[in-house]
């Protein structure tokens, strides 16, 4: 099926996970937007075996929660960190558009981009930190699961439903086949998934659908008022900024 393969290639594109290697052919490129809520199930998964995993161990909270935030971001080979890092340094260049998707497109790391990875990072070891103090019931480890496939379910819907920043780019080639008819395929997905969360731990669990959609929202608008659409990088920063507000809003959940 086109979708196994597109997933396939999404998880080999987005993790360090062993798959195996499937050719960017059109036909397996078409529902790759489809496929990225998927890359997040396996991901959801092992954070759920990991913190599992940490909560037993007798080492500070502190100390499991920083390891929590290395093994997420080592998880995707640290991708969506470097889009966070240089949407920070683009974003807070105060340049025009122009230049704004230039310094995107630039490998080398500024100081905001430095800044933004450090604040990341911070705040996630932060509230892994909390998050794992108390040994995780059934539900808590269901629900972070989730947030994996919800951050990745966001990234669907902006490479779907938002213009392109440039004629050329990862976003470009990522979403060159992409078609209006997905966009209600995601939509029913996110539908699907809120029902989880909901049967897995009542009405607050919906907190965290509430959540993705405000940063969806909210960093859609950001992308086409400072880039005009989306780009590769700008699909990296929904990632983590999406997670670590759903984390934060797990936190406050217990």
């Amino acid at each position: 099926m086109n979708i196994l393969r597109s997933f396939l290639i999404a998880c080999s594109f987005l993790t360090i996970l062993p798959v195996p290697a499937m050719e960017w052919t059109e036909d397996n490129m078409r529902p790759f937007c489809l496929a990225f809520p998927l890359v997040g199930i396996p991901i959801g998964a092992l954070w759920g075996l990991l913190a599992f995993a940490l909560s037993g161990w007798s080492a500070s909270p502190t100390l499991r929660g920083v390891v929590m935030a290395l093994c997420a971001l080592a998880l995707t080979g640290g991708i969506h960190m470097d889009g966070l890092m240089d949407t920070c340094d683009a974003l807070f260049s105060r340049r025009d558009r122009e230049a704004r998707l230039k310094i995107l497109s630039d490998p080398h790391a500024g100081a905001f981009a430095v800044m933004g990875c450090a604040a990341a990072l911070l705040l996630q070891s932060a509230i892994f930190a909390e998050l794992l103090s108390a040994p995780p019931s059934a539900a808590f480890l269901l629900l972070l699961g989730t947030i994996p496939l919800w951050s990745r379910l966001g990234m669907g819907l902006l490479l779907n439903a938002t213009p392109f920043a440039r004629e050329d780019g990862l976003a470009r080639t990522l979403g060159a086949l992409r078609t209006r008819r997905h966009t209600p395929c995601l939509v029913a997905g996110a539908a699907l998934l809120a029902a989880w969360n909901f049967w897995t731990a009542g009405a607050p669990a919906l907190c965290l659908p509430l959540t993705e959609c405000a940063v969806f929202l909210l960093w859609r608008r950001s992308c086409l008022t400072a880039f005009g659409g989306v780009a590769g990088d700008l699909l990296g920063a929904l990632n983590l900024l999406s997670e670590t507000a759903m984390l934060l809003v797990l936190r406050e959940m217990l």
